[in-house]
């Protein structure tokens, strides 16, 4: 059930991801990072090492973006949430 609501937190990123202005490159380049790491952890979930710095990466992406992107922050704290429900 985690797995799949994080699939689908994956793909609504995705999505926000399209709406990006062009010049928005580093912020679809940090994305892009989060959501691979994020399924790298769906694929193997035994690495917990990875976990720790997944979750730091997706904390101070949080609070780059709240202010101008709040849609991608509303994403990213759904992820976080159901990834501190799997006990990550």
């Amino acid at each position: 059930m985690s797995d799949d609501k994080l699939r689908q937190s994956l793909q609504e990123l995705r999505s926000e991801l399209d709406r990006l202005e062009a010049e928005e490159a580093q912020i679809r380049e940090r994305l892009d990072t989060l959501i691979a790491g994020v399924e790298t952890r769906l694929d193997k979930p035994e690495d917990a090492a990875h976990h720790e710095s997944l979750i730091e990466d997706i904390r101070q992406s949080i609070a780059q973006f709240e202010v101008s992107h709040p849609r991608t922050t509303a994403i990213l704290n759904q992820i976080m949430v159901t990834l501190g429900n799997m006990g990550i």
